[in-house]
């Protein structure tokens, strides 16, 4: 009996890989390719020759298929032979042939470079009582000894369905090791081969004595390992007990330092809060002018968290001029600095920047690990204001001049007008104030329309004056409506001559509808009179795009004298240049409170087109 009393150990596949004779009892497909693939990948690994004795097709591809799945470079380390081959060469099983036929393989593979072999013996021909079962376990000892003999590593698989049960435990006793699972296990109740050196025949009783041993050797080791357990347990808990004892002189010292550091927590929590709620923006500075601290209202002026901005420098949070960056770090000196009042930008997230009126009270008020703590007062709303004010101011003087523009073409003319009335008063005269020829009623009437134009310019400079003071009401305006009204009162002038208007309909603006409306009388009306003289009047109103943007136009086929209209080009509203008449004046004032743009395009002798936006 062999005096192996060791308990089972399961051993890895990767483990104990040199001779031996492994036995593997299976099921089912899983648990035959679960051992038996890395077997199969370990001898390729190893160089060494895998030669499987096929006892069926079916298993045969299994095995094939997940062997060498990934090694496909490696077909020639497997060598594959059917039952007929091998164990029923001659119809009938001859162990000695076969094992004849094993040393031969064996021989062959060291031949082909192979570092060794490795043969799986598929049993499943033997099953069903194909071969008698003290063949069979005769025939397992010659292999045990083949394996030492040749160093060669064995693995025996016995499909469980195919062999009585009883034979199957007898077959498996004759193996050193058996493979359950993915686990290499010791096999307790080996029983080798006779002719090993001082073993002697096996029973039962010495199988059973050899269990009962490895099993007290295991009960031994629990209860000495139970010994040690209980051991290490009662030290951890005197070493417990004395780091509780010590935890108890640590907590005694620790709860008077925190009361005396609970005084100066709460003096600081203090004086943090109050800096914090300061209604003015706060910055502490290190030695290194790099910011230590801020307050909340920092922080929502700038948009930057705290821990974004803590450790940068004080220049990089302002934004001044390189000239003045000396200036700025001499205020701000080791022992603390004292200014007030001033400004200095400071910068924010998204780019913009705070006016700032800076005070530093760090000489005055000194506190610990802050060399320079400052204090600023926003004034940004103020500089818009101011800045407010300067454009009004600005824009009071431009308006202050287009009034100043406004009154010289208003003396402009009715200067002229009244020049007129004057020359034609002398004609009078020289007629003769008694009795009046067919001439003077002429000169009366040019003087009536004289002065009723003149009365109607001076009307519209007091509706424009009156409405701009009111200021603007912005609105839909339908100026298609409009410029059919307006045309519509000169048609209807008597005496007059016939203008035809082409009006495009649904013309729409926003603005102040009175001031559009006026400025729509004094284009039509400037191009009613220009067209005076033609043969074919023809006045035009609508909308186009000029340079990508709506516009609108008043167009006319009446001349134009060089020196009254000079043809301009795309300019600015805040130009001139749409000629020195009141009307025209007017609208370009119009416009410009619209904040729209107004410029004229001439041909000579072919007319003129005025357009405008609003």
């Amino acid at each position: 009996m062999s005096d192996n009393n060791e308990p089972i150990e399961q051993l890895k596949l990767e483990r104990d890989e040199g001779p031996g004779h492994l036995c593997l009892l299976y099921e089912s497909e899983a648990e035959l390719l679960v051992p038996v693939v890395p077997f199969i990948q370990k001898g390729v690994q190893l160089g060494q020759r895998c030669i499987y004795l096929n006892a069926g097709e079916e298993m045969l591809d299994c095995v094939l298929k997940n062997a060498l799945a990934s090694q496909k470079s490696d077909l020639g380390a497997l060598m594959v032979l059917s039952s007929r081959e091998v164990w029923l060469q001659l119809g009938s099983f001859d162990p000695q042939r076969v094992l004849g036929l094993l040393q031969s393989l064996c021989a062959r593979a060291l031949g082909d470079g192979f570092k060794g072999t490795r043969i799986i013996c598929d049993m499943g021909w033997a099953g069903g009582g194909a071969v008698p079962g003290r063949v069979l376990a005769e025939f397992e000892l010659e292999l045990t000894r083949f394996a030492e003999r040749n160093q060669v590593r064995l693995l025996c698989l016995y499909h469980r369905g195919s062999f009585r049960a009883e034979q199957l435990l007898e077959l498996a006793r004759l193996h050193r090791q058996l493979l359950i699972g993915e686990a290499l296990c010791n096999n307790p109740f080996f029983v080798p081969g006779e002719d090993e050196a001082g073993i002697t025949a096996t029973s039962e009783l010495d199988l059973f004595l050899a269990a009962v041993q490895a099993s007290s050797g295991a009960a031994n080791d629990r209860e000495r390992l139970r010994q040690e357990l209980e051991q290490a347990y009662a030290a951890l808990a005197r070493k417990i007990y004395e780091n509780w004892q010590e935890e108890d002189t640590l907590r005694a010292n620790e709860q008077e330092l925190q009361e005396k550091d609970e005084a100066i927590l709460e003096h600081r929590r203090r004086l943090q809060t109050v800096l914090q709620h300061l209604p003015v923006v706060l910055m502490a500075l290190d030695h290194e002018n790099r910011l230590a601290s801020c307050n909340h209202l920092f922080e929502h002026l700038t948009g930057y968290r705290a821990e974004e901005v803590m450790g940068k420098q004080l220049l990089e949070l302002l934004e001044v001029d390189e000239e003045e960056h000396q200036e700025v770090l001499l205020a701000h000196p080791g022992d603390g600095g004292d200014y007030r009042d001033e400004e200095w930008p400071l910068r924010c997230k998204d780019g913009s920047v705070k006016a700032i009126l800076w005070s530093n009270l760090s000489w005055y008020v000194p506190i610990q690990g802050w060399p320079n703590w400052i204090i600023g007062i926003d004034i940004t709303a103020t500089r818009h204001a101011e800045r407010g004010l300067y454009a009004l101011g600005d824009e009071l003087k431009v308006r202050g001049a287009e009034l100043e523009a406004l009154g010289h073409a208003v003396s402009h003319d009715l200067s002229g007008e009244l020049a007129r009335i004057e020359q034609q008063c002398t004609l009078l005269r020289q007629l003769g104030a008694a009795s009046l020829a067919s001439g003077g009623e002429e000169v009366l009437a040019e003087m009536h329309r004289t002065i009723r134009e003149s009365a109607g310019r001076v009307q519209a400079l007091k509706r424009f004056t009156a409405l701009a003071a009111e200021g603007l009401s912005p609105e839909q305006v339908d100026l298609s409506a409009i410029a059919a009204e307006i045309a519509a009162k000169l048609g209807g002038r008597s005496g007059e001559h016939r203008v035809t208007f082409n009006i495009e309909q649904g013309v729409t603006a926003t603005g102040d509808r009175q001031l559009l409306q006026l400025a729509l009388e004094q284009l039509l009306e400037n191009a009613w009179n220009s067209t005076c003289g033609v043969a074919h009047p023809l006045i035009r109103f609508g909308a186009t795009e000029v340079e990508g943007k709506r516009s609108f136009f008043v167009s006319d086929n009446g001349p134009r004298r060089p020196s009254k209209l000079p043809s301009q080009k795309l300019h600015s509203r805040s130009g001139s240049g749409l000629g020195g008449g009141l009307g025209l004046v007017t609208v370009q004032r119009i416009i410009s409170l619209h904040r729209g743009r107004i410029w004229a395009a001439l041909e000579a002798e072919r007319g003129a087109t005025f357009y405008f936006r609003v």
